[in-house]
């Protein structure tokens, strides 16, 4: 079904080299930032997918010598037909893991209350709900105690895969785990403040081609998608989150061209449409305004004077080269929020 092989490409590969960001980049890791290689106490992932080509492979680690529970939050955000808003719509479930324990499950079919390949009851995680054609949106996963609040185990580790069958390509990314800092008070706000668990980062940075640039190897067209998600989120109001972002992109000469952006709730577009959406080519992401090929965009969620909701944000990138590859890109991580993040449970699950 899937004829062609995913192109397999770490970020760092891309020839690209600013030395005053690299060097802010090394000098401003925390132990305490949300990470893709260490588990946690929350794991996340900022693009699930279900529709008519699309389809999403999710894996989750428990790697502890514990069993442990989960409660998982689907957020379905595809435009709503008639506002063209995010829909918001949530669905929770709960599961558990046994020790060292890895499950996966296909988005669109989730897995039945009971195991259906002959293993041992105990072994199964449980019922995960199938999403119906046309979700786009985001999978958050907590981890819980017997008494069903939030847990301080850092357990968790996962990975998505997005399945393209109409371009033939599969790009799969790592879930982002927050970590539990120690400081948990066991209720359904769960502080994202580097004091109960870690902060959502402070900027971000990725390493991109510029739009419509060509491919260095295959000549081939570079098309990019961006997806933005809020790392605040009140699911117990069901209210969702806005957040200003501020973009500053550096070309292979060092120029720097900026944009803005405002995200509600979840944002999937294609890069250039940041700034430029009726006209890409006059966007700062296109190739026809850099005139070069590749380039480094820093990310900044733009602090509010709000004391209760911060304004954090989680990215994920996806390149297409225009012959039935593609890959997805993470991008790197400076410092912690300046305003602490908040994610707010169901008062009832």
């Amino acid at each position: 079904m899937l004829s062609a092989t995913p192109k397999i490409r770490a970020q760092s590969t891309v020839v690209f080299c600013v030395a005053a960001l690299a060097c802010l980049s090394l000098g401003a890791v925390t132990q305490a930032e949300i990470s893709t290689d260490q588990p946690g106490a929350i794991v996340w992932f900022p693009k699930v997918v279900h529709d008519a080509n699309r389809d999403t492979i999710i894996q989750l680690t428990n790697t502890t010598g514990v069993r442990i529970s989960l409660l998982c939050l689907y957020v379905n955000a595809a435009p709503n037909p008639n506002t063209g808003e995010p829909l918001w719509q949530v669905v929770d479930f709960q599961i558990s893991l046994t020790r060292q324990q890895p499950t996966v499950w296909v988005a669109s079919t989730g897995l039945g209350p009971r195991p259906s390949d002959g293993r041992p009851e105990d072994l199964h995680p449980g019922l995960v709900p199938p999403l119906a054609q046309g979700f786009l949106g985001e999978l958050r996963c907590v981890v819980i105690d017997e008494g069903e609040v939030p847990s301080s185990k850092n357990a968790l580790t996962g990975e998505a895969t997005v399945i393209d069958r109409a371009g033939g390509s599969l790009r799969k990314y790592p879930a982002f785990t927050l970590r539990s800092m120690g400081g948990n008070n066991r209720d359904t706000v769960l502080a994202l403040d580097d004091r109960e668990y870690s902060a959502c980062p402070r900027i971000l940075l990725l390493n991109h081609y510029y739009d419509q640039a060509p491919d260095p190897v295959t000549g081939s067209p570079v098309s990019t998608t961006v997806t933005f998600v809020p790392c605040s989120a009140d699911f117990d109001r069901a209210v969702p989150t806005t957040t200003s972002l501020a973009f500053d992109t550096f070309n292979e000469f060092e120029q720097r061209l900026s944009a803005s952006l405002q995200v509600t709730c979840f944002a999937d577009l294609p890069l250039t449409w940041v700034d430029s959406r009726p006209d890409p080519t006059r966007s700062v992401f296109h190739f026809a305004m850099q005139g070069t090929i590749v380039g480094q965009t820093r990310i900044r969620p733009v602090p509010t004077r709000s004391v209760g909701v911060g304004t954090g944000v989680i990215l994920i990138a996806e390149e297409s080269l225009g012959n039935g590859q593609s890959t997805a890109l993470k991008p790197h991580f400076i410092g912690g929020a300046l305003q602490g993040d908040v994610i707010v449970l169901p008062s009832s699950f």
